[in-house]
């Protein structure tokens, strides 16, 4: 295992289990996945914002009707909570509920996953927010790209909604840490109007660079994320990395140079979203999947960032937002 572990911002792990696949082993296909718990171990990704992603319009396994039905994106969410309850269950990962649990050595025993929930139609109104505190949720991104009840996303514009600032409150009053990512630009506005909170962007890259499109962050919003002592974690999906030609390592060194540029050390991070509706071959040559995370490393190194830099990129910066965030 490499010597230094890291954080990955964004992995969407029951998502995968649900389509088949046995994160306890080695994947079958290569081609197809690349995220196991084995190959995180390799990787050194030793801890994990693992997601509760549900699809508003599908009919698959994690989606719920179109309309937006509270109790049917509940269902969906609950589903993929069971699997990381299970896992934890069987000893293969640890839900990260409280400060503590970052405490020792990130190396040492399973992999440690904070849960995301990615999309907030699963939240059937602000009271419910507790309910998914209690589950263990601990970070809540308010849409998925086509938009929720609370707030419009970047493939639905819209602004948040009366009742998304509602769910803000309750958010913040739960000890909740909110994700930016996939937000559209008029309620990601509106989120940092509600809160004075810290705000990641769980998976999120530069618009720049790439397109200038809602599922980018401007420089305005890098500023704005860096101000509340947030972070930016570095998505390794290629079309997000390049336009019009496969991307390259040295694409995603730009990235994060950008943001470092932009909004200091500290917002600088990982947030791989490996296999999350892509396969290794749509990543980065060079870094398709997590036992290749050590050659962005090297990567960032040669670019000229300082060894404390690189360990901020790695774990650092997302251990201080956590740190800030989970409750004592």
């Amino acid at each position: 295992m490499p010597s230094a572990p890291w954080i990955d911002g964004h992995l969407d792990l029951a998502y995968l289990a649900q389509q088949g696949l046995d994160l306890s082993r080695p994947t079958p296909d290569r081609n197809r996945f690349g995220v196991t718990l084995p190959a995180l171990r390799t990787g050194g990704v030793r801890l994990a914002l693992a997601t509760l992603f549900t699809e508003r319009g599908s009919s698959d396994l994690w989606g719920y009707p179109a309309d937006g039905d509270a109790a049917l994106a509940s269902a969906a969410a609950i589903r993929q909570m069971e699997i990381y309850l299970d896992l934890e269950r069987r000893g293969e990962l640890v839900i990260v509920r409280r400060r503590a649990d970052l405490a020792g050595d990130l190396a040492e025993g399973p992999l440690r996953v904070v849960v995301l929930m990615e999309g907030g139609d699963p939240i059937r109104s602000p009271e419910d927010v507790s309910r998914w505190f209690e589950l263990g949720v601990r970070v809540v991104g308010l849409t998925w790209a086509m938009g929720s009840r609370w707030a419009g996303g970047n493939a639905a514009d819209g602004p948040l909604s009366a009742g998304g600032r509602e769910v803000v409150r309750a958010l913040d009053a739960a000890g909740m840490l909110h994700d930016a990512s996939h937000l559209s630009r008029a309620a990601f506005d509106g989120l940092m109007e509600s809160t004075d909170r810290p705000v990641v962007a769980s998976h999120s890259n530069c618009a720049a660079i790439t397109a200038d499109v809602p599922r980018h962050l401007t420089d305005a919003q890098i500023r704005a994320i860096a101000s509340r002592g947030g972070l930016c974690g570095l998505n390794l999906f290629g079309k997000f990395l390049a336009q019009d030609r496969p991307a390259l390592l040295a694409d995603a060194v730009r990235h994060v140079l950008r943001v470092r540029e932009v909004g200091g050390n500290g917002a600088i991070a990982l947030g791989s979203d490996f296999d999350g509706g892509f396969t290794p071959l749509d990543c980065p040559v060079g870094v398709q999947r997590p036992e290749e995370l050590p050659a962005l490393d090297t990567a960032l190194a040669q670019a000229g960032l300082a060894a404390a830099e690189r360990e901020g990129f790695r774990a650092g910066n997302w251990l201080r937002v956590l740190r800030a965030a989970l409750p004592a």
